[in-house]
């Protein structure tokens, strides 16, 4: 796995947290000086400068949302006081918190989105074992992304966090990622993060129910840091389906499996990737 890769992840999963580099570079297993280094080199912006942006940017769409309060965005956001925030937004942005808030803006906000991570695109897969899935119903986090912006996953998971804190961990065996609902054009995809219906979690707010009829499904396993896994499903609709004489069908495109084994505080583990499946036809 490539460290900057490492590195985006841990950076968009915990974005909330104020990832600090210190922690980027114990967990990348590298020196303060060479994580900085090779993450300006490949993405033509310091780490600092990268994290920076993007929690501004995150304080600005809650801002454009009607947050009513500027001191909590702030805070949340890692600055001490409204006016350390103020300076840093205007440095940033040109405009200040209250110009967002009230839309008295004169030009667009150019916010910084989150940087996809490029895995390595050769991946062995293991031939898929079918199973048939039952009518399940998920209660979880849903978001939808265009296709260029996927890297926000991993925030959208950490958004997730503070459900799953309240659920008794007995009651749940595994966490969901279901993608679906691509849009025809391409152009974006809806992606949910969840847990089966009856572990503890109720639709409401800002969570929603998604139900899914029986189903057949071929399961691969990612195996390794969960920065890799665009890479594994690449390999899975490239020639995983192909070799194995199936073809995908289904109402969802793709349902992530994270069990016991994944930690998502390092990201690393295995993850199953279930398909919706039919046979090849001749």
């Amino acid at each position: 796995m490539r460290p900057v890769e490492h590195a985006i992840w841990l950076i968009e999963s915990r974005l909330g947290e104020n990832p600090h580099l210190d922690d980027i570079a114990r967990e990348t297993g590298l020196s303060r000086y060479y994580i900085c280094r090779v993450f300006a080199e490949e993405t033509g912006t310091t780490l600092a400068a990268y994290v920076r942006s993007r929690r501004l940017s995150e304080a600005a769409k809650a801002l454009l949302a009607g947050a009513p309060h500027i001191l909590d965005i702030a805070l949340a956001a890692g600055y001490g006081s409204h006016e350390a925030f103020t300076r840093a937004f205007r440095a940033e942005f040109g405009c200040t918190p209250e110009s967002v808030r009230t839309r008295a803006l004169q030009t667009p906000l150019t916010l910084k989105e989150p940087l996809r991570m490029k895995a390595a695109q050769q991946v062995p897969l293991d031939p898929p074992t079918l199973a048939t899935l039952p009518a399940t119903r998920y209660v979880g986090l849903a978001r939808t992304y265009a296709m260029s912006q996927l890297g926000g996953i991993p925030q959208q998971w950490e958004a997730f966090q503070p459900h799953l804190a309240r659920i008794d961990p007995s009651r749940v065996p595994a966490a969901f990622g279901i993608v679906h609902h691509a849009a025809h054009d391409g152009e974006d995809v809806q992606y949910l993060c969840a847990l089966p219906a009856g572990c503890g979690l109720q639709a409401g707010g800002d969570l929603a129910e998604l139900a899914l009829p029986a189903m057949r499904v071929a399961q691969f396993a990612h195996k390794g840091h969960v920065s890799g896994i665009g890479a594994t499903t690449r390999a899975i609709f490239d020639e995983g389906l192909r070799k194995a004489g199936l073809r995908p069908l289904g109402p969802v495109d793709l349902i992530e499996r994270c069990g016991s084994d994944f930690d998502p505080r390092s990201g690393f583990g295995t993850v199953g990737l279930w398909v919706p499946v039919a046979p090849v036809t001749p």
